[in-house]
C-alpha cells in the first residue's frame, strides 16, 4: 500500500471518479469516469470504466466494460469483459467471455469459453479451451493450443456450437495445436492440425501432423 493514497469501494450502486487509488473494490454495480490507476481492482457485479485501466492485479466476478486500455500484471476474469481498447497483462485467465476492439499482448493467457479480438492475440503461453464461437484477426505465440471443450457442460451448457468454433487470419508460432479452427494460414517449427480444422496453407520448419477429421488445402515445408 502506497502511502498518501486511499481506498475506493462501491457498495451497491454508486458512481465515483477516475484516479489513483490503492485498492479499487465494487460490490454492486458501479461506475467509474475516468482513467483508473490502482494496486487492486476487484469488481463483484458489474462495473462500467469510462477510461483506461492500470492495475498490478484485476480481479472481476460478473460483467465489466472497459473504453479505454487494460495493462495490468495478473487478471483473472469469470463472466463477461468488454474492453474498447489494448491488453497488456503479465498473466491473464478468463472464464467466460472476453471482447477486445484492440490487440491483446500477454506472457501467459489462458482462455476458457468465447473470445472476439479484433486485433492481434499474442502470448509466450496460449491456452484456448473453446466452449463456443470465438474469432481473432492474427493469434501469435511460443506455444500455442486450442481445444474445443463444448461437450463438459461450461456452465451449464451441453451440446454447443457445431462446425468451426475458432476463426482467424493466421496462426504463427513455434509449437502450435489446434482443433475445430479455420484459419488461411498456420506458420510454425512443430505443428499439430487436429480433428474439426479447415486450414488453406500450413508452413512448417520441422514437423507437421494432421488428423484425419483435418482439412488442408496446401502444406509446404519451409
Amino acid at each position: 500500500m502506497k502511502k498518501g493514497m486511499t481506498d475506493l469501494k462501491i457498495n451497491g450502486r454508486a458512481s465515483s471518479a477516475g484516479g489513483k487509488y490503492n485498492a479499487v473494490i465494487i460490490n454492486g454495480e458501479g461506475r467509474i469516469d475516468g482513467d483508473l490507476d490502482c494496486i487492486k481492482l476487484k469488481i463483484n457485479g458489474r462495473c462500467d470504466i469510462n477510461g483506461n485501466v492500470k492495475a498490478d492485479s484485476v480481479d472481476i466476478y460478473g460483467t465489466n466494460s472497459i473504453k479505454g486500455n487494460l495493462e495490468a500484471e495478473k487478471a483473472k476474469i469469470y463472466g463477461n469483459a468488454d474492453i474498447e481498447g489494448n491488453v497488456s497483462v503479465d498473466k491473464a485467465e478468463t472464464y467466460g467471455s472476453i471482447s477486445v476492439d484492440g490487440d491483446c499482448n500477454a506472457e501467459v493467457f489462458k482462455i476458457e469459453g468465447t473470445f472476439a479480438i479484433e486485433g492481434l492475440l499474442n502470448a509466450g503461453e496460449l491456452e484456448l479451451s473453446l466452449y463456443g464461437a470465438s474469432k481473432a484477426c492474427e493469434i501469435g505465440g511460443e506455444n500455442i493450443t486450442v481445444k474445443r471443450k463444448g461437450k463438459s457442460g461450461f456452465l451449464g451448457l451441453k451440446g454447443m456450437i457445431q462446425g468451426k468454433e475458432l476463426t482467424v487470419e493466421t496462426i504463427e508460432g513455434d509449437e502450435i495445436y489446434l482443433e475445430n479452427t479455420q484459419a488461411k494460414v498456420v506458420r510454425g517449427n512443430n505443428i499439430k492440425i487436429g480433428p474439426g480444422c479447415e486450414i488453406e496453407l500450413v508452413e512448417y520448419k520441422n514437423s507437421l501432423k494432421q488428423d484425419e477429421k483435418a482439412e488442408i488445402g496446401t502444406n509446404k515445408k519451409i
